[in-house]
């Protein structure tokens, strides 16, 4: 995680989490440094002979998703009332019929940026942007938000951080129809051209599109969020 930013640490750790648990709040979990994220939420504190645990609620498929990660790591993130988001790396403990349990964290840290709600992407989620040599590039998206998004490509291609991209096309399938979201501008904050089983990783922030695409996009984020989240209460 990024050392900017404000750090919880001590007695305050256990004090937040504790709010978590009891609030039922939605979080997003991701399996450090692999494609594999879900939204789900914390559900039991426990300290023993182990040392203090914290319990995950049940995710289809983690252990077989966790068996790709070397550092049997999980990223665990939550926003604040202002939008702000806050995480902390855990390792995986052991992995029950209740859920995951993840080792107790030494810290939460704040993000110094307010963050938009990411969606995963559904599978032919793909993202197109000009490559050299006047050819098109497309990568296969890993998630999205109105503020931007994260790909993979099977290939390296000649991008780093702060360079920019002009027309680029966000294609969402939905049911048998796709949404296109056009991108007049977007810049590189992310570039991992070795990440993960031979795939090149990206992410970009998207810095200018049609207010009317905007509009329309955001309606879609909207409507999705609300579909998960009340698909995970249930």
């Amino acid at each position: 995680m990024d050392s900017s930013g404000e750090i919880i640490r001590g007695p305050k750790v256990k004090e937040t989490l504790q709010d978590l648990v009891l609030s039922g709040q939605m979080c997003k979990m991701e399996i450090s440094r692999t494609p594999y994220s879900w939204l789900t939420s914390l559900s039991e504190i426990k300290e023993d002979g182990e040392g203090i645990l914290l319990l995950v609620d049940r995710i289809p498929d983690f252990e077989k998703a966790l068996s790709a990660s070397r550092r049997q790591e999980v990223l665990v993130e939550y926003l604040e009332n202002d939008g702000v988001p806050w995480s902390f790396l855990s390792r995986v403990f052991q992995v029950d019929t209740r859920g995951i349990w993840v080792e107790f964290p030494e810290k939460i840290q704040r993000d110094q940026k307010r963050k938009f709600f990411r969606l995963r992407a559904p599978s032919g989620t793909e993202i197109f942007f000009p490559g050299g040599a006047g050819k098109e590039e497309k990568g296969t998206v890993k998630d999205y938000s109105l503020g931007g998004v994260a790909f993979f490509i099977n290939k390296e291609v000649s991008l780093k951080p702060g360079d920019q991209l002009k027309n680029l096309r966000l294609c969402i399938p939905e049911g048998r129809e796709v949404l296109k979201v056009p991108v007049s501008l977007a810049v590189v904050i992310r570039a991992e051209p070795d990440f993960f089983q031979g795939q090149a990783f990206y992410a970009l922030e998207f810095l200018e599109f049609p207010e009317s695409i905007k509009k329309e996009f955001n309606r879609h984020i909207f409507g999705k969020q609300r579909t998960l989240v009340r698909a995970v209460i249930k």
